[in-house]
């Protein structure tokens, strides 16, 4: 109860990572305007999140880490991260990569960090991040230019879009036109004081190659061992408690499963917070959530699908690196 107390009493400091985050960003409960006397409980209920009444371990798993990983256990894991405003992952089908995952020029990978580093905080939007995943398809198999990294496919995040085929000259117009109609929605809100949702028909309208993906939920876990051990141990473990349990509820989806409504599960780079491994990123496609927790051991994996994803939101403050609610697409 030692670390509960310290991390609930604490107090959010004035200079806050996020000072430079535009209002009309996504939600986070690391808002610099929220009171500092304000319980870390209070940002999660105000930012659209409940806390959760369940126990964040499950005394039935037994699983457990090698004895040798150390992580940071002491250090509070509220404000940890930064927020961000859009989430980029290009399949590669691999589970680690080199120390620099998109630095290799002239690959797709690298074309799109270079974009997001030259779009980040200059539009409503805020930060975006770009990840390598471990998403995969057929042609990075047997399809020379996406081996090679000239084309690709990416995932869109916290948005559950597909832009696939894309070719490294074509990241700048299309992102920039998805940047645009995201941007132009928050000005909106803001401007009218209004939630108004994006429309699927509106993006497919200007960038006729976007895809709906039809997942309900995403779950990321950083496997870069490259970067850090101890991610590259956690996530396979991690993934192999959720994938039984997800399939237990009949939600789990392998590669290649398309059936609406499931899980995916998914590896990532580097994600920042090596010591609070596992980190694990959530996304939920009907309500615009995202939610990042770390420290997270096999015995938690239960609990994180019951109350995380089909309780859609439900949440441990001692868990919880940052919260966001994003305006959801309507379908």
């Amino acid at each position: 109860m030692t670390i509960l107390n310290k991390i609930l009493n604490l107090k959010l400091s004035n200079n806050d990572n996020t000072s430079s985050t535009s209002s009309t960003t996504p939600e986070s409960i690391s808002s610099p305007s929220t009171p500092s006397s304000t319980s870390i409980d209070q940002h999660i209920i105000d930012s659209g999140f409940e806390i959760s009444d369940c126990s964040e371990t499950c005394e039935d798993c037994t699983f457990h880490y090698p004895k040798s990983l150390k992580f940071e256990e002491n250090e509070p894991l509220w404000h940890s991260t930064k927020p961000f405003g859009l989430h980029l992952n290009i399949s590669t089908g691999k589970t680690d990569w080199p120390h620099d995952a998109t630095g290799l020029k002239g690959t797709l990978s690298n074309k799109i960090a270079n974009w997001a580093s030259e779009k980040s905080g200059k539009t409503s939007i805020g930060n975006i991040k770009v990840t390598c995943s471990s998403l995969g398809n057929d042609e990075l198999l047997i399809d020379d230019e996406y081996i090679q990294q000239k084309k690709g496919d990416v995932l869109i995040l916290p948005y559950f879009l597909w832009i696939k085929g894309i070719y490294i000259d074509e990241v700048d117009e299309i992102f920039n036109k998805l940047l645009n109609i995201i941007d132009e929605n928050n000005l909106y809100n803001k401007q009218t004081n209004q939630q108004q949702e994006l429309k699927f028909e509106t993006i497919k309208q200007q960038i006729p190659t976007i895809i709906e993906d039809e997942n309900k939920a995403y779950v990321l876990f950083c496997s870069h061992k490259t970067r850090d051990k101890r991610c590259g141990i956690t996530a396979p473990i991690m993934k192999k408690e959720m994938d039984l349990y997800l399939r237990e509820v009949g939600l789990y989806r392998d590669f290649g499963d398309l059936t609406p409504g499931g899980v995916k599960i998914a590896f990532i780079n580097h994600i920042g917070g090596h010591k609070f491994a596992a980190n694990v990123i959530i996304y939920l496609k009907n309500t615009g959530q995202n939610i990042w927790l770390g420290l997270c051991k096999p015995n938690n994996v239960k609990p994180i699908v019951d109350q995380c994803i089909i309780g859609e939101g439900k949440v441990w403050p001692v868990k919880v690196r940052i919260l966001q609610k994003f305006n959801p697409i309507e379908w």
